[in-house]
């Protein structure tokens, strides 16, 4: 017999319907994981615990690993400079013939330069200093020069940039050859 919609008695429920199985199988646990845990212990334990015990670090104190214990250094060194005496300088007489007495010169470079109480620049204290000659300064050569220290310096008369009239050593050309005194 065959139901219509008609016939049906909406009063009485529907029969339930049986349960329906899913199609897709369930995967068995996978391993991975717990053996991934496992081994990767067994390799921290196999390489760090069994190489310390192996070298006998089974022990190791704080106070071994700051480095507090005795230790080799190495001797202190303290260079102590060698000065040269006054009496020692190298110092010659009349190896330029570049400027004349009363000539007048001026400073070649674009920037200061030291007017010395005595010729040479080397292990020389900072009072050795009695002025200093501002870029284009005008200076008058008072005699004949030396050489010290490598380089030929000049006995100059120079007025300073503040008003002062200094008597000093000039030195012809730097020590890597930049003329400094010229006409």
């Amino acid at each position: 017999m065959q139901l219509s919609p008609s016939t049906l008695d909406k009063s009485q429920p529907m029969p339930p319907m049986p349960p329906t199985t899913p199609t897709t199988k369930r995967r068995p646990r996978s391993l991975f994981w717990i053996g991934f845990g496992v081994g990767f212990g067994l390799l921290a334990l196999a390489s760090c615990s069994g190489i310390g015990v192996a070298l006998g670090l089974n022990q190791l104190s704080l106070t071994e690993l700051q480095g507090n214990g005795v230790v080799w250094t190495p001797p202190p060194y303290t260079p102590t400079p060698t000065a040269v005496a006054a009496d020692e300088a190298v110092v010659t007489t009349g190896t330029s013939t570049r400027f004349a007495p009363q000539q007048r010169v001026r400073n070649l470079t674009n920037s200061r330069v030291n007017v010395r109480a005595t010729p040479g620049y080397l292990s020389k204290p900072s009072s050795d200093v009695i002025g200093v000659l501002e870029p284009g300064a005008t200076v008058i050569v008072l005699g004949e020069n030396q050489a010290a220290d490598n380089l030929t310096w000049w006995y100059v008369q120079a007025t300073l940039a503040d008003g002062r009239t200094v008597v000093g050593w000039v030195a012809e050309a730097t020590a890597s050859g930049v003329q400094i005194l010229g006409e």
